[in-house]
């Protein structure tokens, strides 16, 4: 929250923007941060260049965090929605059911009789996804939803089986705190206090 306000400072310092974006990746957010004001920051934050990644493993969760209220603020100013299965809570799932939406296809059926043959065609919808499908998602899928693009499901892919693993294994060595031994405790010597003594 401290590095969040430092940054929007600096932003206005830049004219309102960052003149390169800052990343907040919040991982374990309703367990590890527990921002209670983030609702309120979400969309200010990314007019500011601060994009704020937001990562929860359910809808309710973020409910027992912020509240109905705050959580469908935090989730219509998101301009990139992921679900990637694993949950079983019918009403989001029925929501983000509604929002993948349907697909439109058309029947064409042909007829022959006697007289000759005749050619009908009917407008269908079909669901992409229902509830059962949506909890049921294959692991290593997921479904993205970006704001003016429809939804699309994906493949996702691991950085350890990906291009980049090298990489990210030497970031991982190179910035993760190590563990050290806690230094023993050195007998003091007995020193004068200089202000003390002439």
């Amino acid at each position: 929250m401290a590095i969040a306000e430092a940054m929007e400072e600096r932003a206005e310092r830049s004219g309102g923007r960052l003149p390169k974006p800052a990343l907040f990746a919040l991982d374990e957010l309703a367990n590890a941060v527990r921002w209670a004001g983030l609702p309120d920051q979400f969309s200010h934050y990314g007019s500011k260049g601060l994009i704020v990644m937001a990562i929860l493993q359910s809808w309710s969760q973020g409910v027992e965090l912020w509240g109905e209220a705050n959580m469908r603020k935090i989730w219509s100013a998101a301009n990139v929605k992921v679900y990637g299965g694993g949950v079983a809570e019918e009403g989001f799932l029925r929501a983000l059911s509604d929002l993948i939406g349907d697909y439109s296809y058309t029947n064409i059926s042909i007829s022959s009789g006697k007289t000759g043959s005749s050619r009908s065609r009917q407008e269908a919808k079909e669901r992409i996804f229902d509830v059962s499908n949506l909890a049921e998602l294959d692991r290593g899928r997921a479904v993205v939803l970006a704001s003016e693009a429809p939804a699309t499901l994906v493949r996702t892919m691991p950085w350890y089986t990906g291009p980049h693993k090298e990489a990210v294994e030497t970031s991982i060595k190179t910035h993760s705190p190590r563990f050290e031994e806690p230094a023993r405790p050195v007998a003091a010597e007995s020193v004068a206090n200089p202000w003390v003594t002439t």
